[in-house]
């Protein structure tokens, strides 16, 4: 379990976040969505204990992560940052055991996430030879191979690089870790795919939560209004889901 307790933080040039009380729980994924700068990774990195936060805490299993041993946090959760951040020598079969460094060498769990991302091609590949989308599947890969099945899994904008395939692909295999007990925690763009793939969603504007809840409480127009500051509008998709769509927008993808 994972758990914002007051959370806020800037980086004295002004709010980024502020008053964030949130508790996510294992089998759930919850979804961050919100206009570019509104805070959203900055409060994925704040949860995997890369910044730490200006007022408020966050908890993992009752324990502030900033206290978390280096060690013990690796064994808790994984975090998929926006940009892959790798040294371009590194191949990719290196990057998935260096994900196994800090919690065990576990073959059987590192050959799951191969088959699952379909990663045999281009596991002897070094990582500056892969394309902006092959790279991002390593990138999950890599987090996939660290997190325990009852662990916190963080990732931010995992599918911004993904063709329709892969990004329905990689839907379906969060749901599957969630399902197992996982706790998810990502953000995304694309509200088709959040109102396709969340259990609950964070929007955020301008500093602070717009609104949070179940998806269909969430993103319903007025609220997503109130954050992007356009008009909105239900769709429904072939699977009955509720797609919101930005009034006089073409591009909506609902999976």
């Amino acid at each position: 379990m994972i758990r914002f307790e007051g959370f806020g933080h800037d980086y004295g040039e002004g709010v980024v976040l502020e008053g964030i009380d949130l508790e996510l729980v294992p089998g759930a994924i919850t979804v961050v969505c919100g206009p570019n700068a509104a805070g959203k990774t900055t409060m994925l990195r704040s949860a995997a204990g890369l910044i730490t936060p200006s007022r408020g805490r966050i908890r993992i299993d009752g324990e502030p992560i900033e206290s978390m041993p280096v060690g013990r946090r690796a064994r808790r959760l994984a975090f998929m940052s926006q940009r892959f951040e790798c040294a371009s020598g590194f191949s990719v079969r290196r990057v998935l055991e260096l994900g196994r460094v800090m919690v065990g060498r576990d073959r059987t769990t590192i050959e799951r996430v191969i088959d699952e991302l379909e990663l045999h091609e281009l596991l002897d590949r070094g990582i500056a030879a892969l394309s902006v989308g092959q790279s991002q599947r390593v990138a999950l890969a890599r987090a996939l191979v660290q997190c325990p099945g009852d662990g916190v899994l963080i990732l931010d904008e995992p599918l911004a690089a993904l063709d329709p395939r892969w990004a329905s692909r990689t839907c379906d295999l969060l749901r599957q870790r969630a399902d197992a007990g996982m706790t998810i925690l990502l953000s995304v763009h694309e509200l088709a795919i959040a109102a396709r793939l969340a259990d609950h969603v964070l929007l955020v504007a301008r500093g602070g939560v717009v609104a949070h809840g179940a998806v269909e409480a969430v993103l319903e127009p007025a609220h997503l209004e109130a954050a992007y500051g356009v008009p909105f509008e239900l769709l429904e998709a072939a699977d009955g889901t509720r797609v919101p769509v930005a009034c006089g927008s073409e591009s909506s993808n609902p999976l």
